[in-house]
């Protein structure tokens, strides 16, 4: 058996995605399932009215919700409501900030140029 690159969840076997992360009082729980200099994918559970504040990533950064409600802020021009199912993609190196509306599980990926 080769190295794993996938980390942190079980292989070979049908999970229900919706549970592998669970939410903590007053905060943020997350789950890193990849985590290279040129790609990261991690799950986040976020309590109603948690979020980032403004920060730019060097690399296009991925949002799916795959449970409640977050809003997502771009260049604080553009504000954009994901419901469960929905995502959105931000461009590298453009400020964004997101907050949660209500308890919600994201999936977030960033992808960079590999070096």
């Amino acid at each position: 058996m080769g190295e794993k690159y996938i980390k942190n969840i079980d292989f070979e076997k049908v999970l229900d995605f919706k549970n592998l992360i669970e939410y903590i009082e007053n905060g943020i729980e997350s789950r890193t399932f990849v985590q290279r200099e040129d790609f990261s994918m991690t799950l986040f559970a976020f309590e109603q009215g948690e979020g980032v504040s403004d920060y730019s990533m060097p690399g296009d950064t991925m949002f799916y919700v795959f449970e409640g409600k977050m809003e997502v802020n771009i260049n604080e021009d553009k504000k954009f409501l994901l419901q469960e199912g929905e995502s959105i993609v931000v461009p590298s190196d453009v400020f964004h900030s997101f907050n949660a509306l209500e308890k919600s599980k994201v999936l977030i990926i960033i992808v960079k140029e590999q070096k």
